[in-house]
């Protein structure tokens, strides 16, 4: 058991942690929720000794203890499996697992020891079909986070904390996790489940824990508690629902279609997309609906069928050309395709205007730094993008607020034809709603919009029509009012 005890912890004028207190008991899955910056994080840092509370008490076990260092968290039996995986893929699976730990036989690695450590966390996850000896490169995703759920275990922690754990699984990979997490949790371990996917909170989680502004909103019982109960814990106010009014924009002119289009894992397919028109793309992690986006930009070569935009056919090479043709691409990881977080946010909603060579941005043939200025200061304002100022590093800001920017530099290029990939990955429900929102209005502007998403209810909420794919084909085509199980059923043909 662990007991946080009138926690702050206040950086320079902000006071991010305010007079917290709660507890979390031995044998349950406490879920802990919030919007990003609500005080999660760095709740969670000061309990793996990263940072120092001002004040306050942490009881583990009812002996009070301090965690002024990572080392000093681990050995109160206290573990972490970060969202970002920090696994050595040129490694063996065994290795990776008692990395930082390894046992040795005088002054070497024990590699004997070392297969039989690997092997007996595997064996009390219930995991059989991961071999020891194997190197993580190749692995999936989920393959690659049981190991490191299995080193975290091996250093036999009491309390456990999962960080995001399902933002790039499967369906079947997440619910893999979670049987590992009931195991966890019926071995008597404390799980700290950390998550913005409010339904896989209400399926888990013994009790939550809601944040908003550094304080407790609420604690208590997960059973009987909606999901728009929790979003209204965490906003403050009722939520029925985060999805903007519904209204059709759909016109008669087509915008993006494909004809027999493919390659690589995509099968030849045909696509249409009207301008005011938000169509979504169901299906699970691996149905091509990323690469089919690669084709259409140009990222990835299409082997076969035709593109038109405008009714013209279009030849595109690269992400150049189609920002010339009119098409934006909000690519799904925002920090390694999207944007330079360690430059400005002007600097990366610029960028794309600059490449189509619009006028409010150049002057003369040079960038025009006004223009550039004027221009991020009506998009921040546009998007609601909270920053001190557009000079401001896009590293300081909220995961949310990066996304904003993302969808930002696309809408400032002009470009009529945009193609949302998972929009709404890994940030919180206020800045959701707000991507929703814009999706909306971009349709009501008259722009054509593609949605790629992994979840089913935010497709319905949003989109005009949905297209499912499975295995690289088009299986479905559905209206915003099918009820899901449709969508699941065209998911698995």
């Amino acid at each position: 058991m662990i007991e946080f005890k009138h926690i702050t912890k206040t950086f320079f004028s902000n006071k991010a942690l305010d007079d917290v207190s709660f507890k979390a008991y031995s044998g349950e899955i406490l879920a802990l929720l919030g919007q990003n910056g609500a005080g999660k994080s760095t709740l969670m840092k000061i309990l793996s000794g990263v940072y120092k509370k001002d004040e306050g008490q942490i009881f583990i076990e009812g002996r009070e203890a301090e965690l002024g260092s990572a080392e000093e968290s681990r050995k109160n039996g206290i573990g972490i499996v970060f969202q970002e995986l920090s696994n050595v893929p040129h490694l063996t699976v065994a290795e990776n697992i008692v990395l930082a730990n390894e046992p040795l036989k005088g002054a070497f690695v024990d590699k004997k020891k070392q297969l039989e450590v690997a092997a007996e966390m595997l064996a009390r996850m219930g995991i059989d079909d991961i071999a020891p000896d194997r190197k993580l490169l190749g692995m999936s995703v989920s393959q690659q986070q049981i190991c490191e759920i299995a080193k975290c275990i091996s250093q036999n922690p009491q309390i456990v904390i999962f960080d995001e754990p399902t933002t790039s699984l499967t369906t079947k990979e997440k619910e893999k996790l979670f049987e590992i997490m009931r195991k966890m949790k019926q071995d008597g371990l404390t799980i700290i489940f950390i998550t913005h996917y409010l339904e896989d909170a209400i399926m888990m989680a013994d009790r939550c824990v809601v944040m908003k502004d550094g304080k407790v909103a609420f604690h208590g019982m997960m059973e009987g508690l909606t999901e728009n109960q929790l979003v209204g814990f965490m906003i403050g106010e009722k939520a029925s629902d985060f999805y903007p009014a519904y209204q059709n924009y759909t016109t008669e002119e087509t915008a993006l279609e494909l004809k027999g289009f493919g390659g690589g894992v995509v099968s030849p397919l045909d696509l249409t997309v009207r301008y005011g028109e938000v169509v979504g793309l169901s299906g699970l992690i691996g149905a091509g609906r990323t690469e089919l986006a690669h084709l259409i930009i140009g990222e990835d070569k299409a082997k076969c069928g035709h593109i038109f935009v405008n009714g013209k056919e279009v030849y595109i090479r690269n992400e150049n050309d189609a920002l010339r043709h009119g098409i934006g691409y909000i690519n799904e990881d925002r920090r390694t395709g999207g944007l330079n977080l360690t430059m400005s946010l002007q600097f990366n909603l610029s960028i794309p205007s600059l490449v189509a060579g619009r006028k409010e941005v150049i002057k003369k043939g040079m960038a025009d730094d006004r223009g550039i200025s004027r221009m991020a200061e009506e998009m921040i304002g546009k998007l609601g993008v909270k920053c001190s100022s557009p000079k401001q590093k896009l590293m300081n800001l909220s995961g949310g607020n990066q996304q904003k920017i993302s969808i930002g530099k696309w809408i400032a290029s002009g470009a009529r034809i945009l193609i949302f990939d998972e929009p709404t990955k890994g940030i919180d429900v206020l800045a959701k709603a707000k991507v929703y929102e814009v999706i909306r209005e971009l349709a009501k502007q008259g722009c054509a919009v593609l949605v790629i998403s992994s979840y089913n209810p935010e497709l319905k909420g949003v989109c005009d029509r949905i297209e499912v794919m499975a295995k690289g084909r088009i299986t479905g085509s559905y209206g915003r009012e099918t009820i899901e199980e449709e969508l699941m059923l065209a998911q698995q043909r």
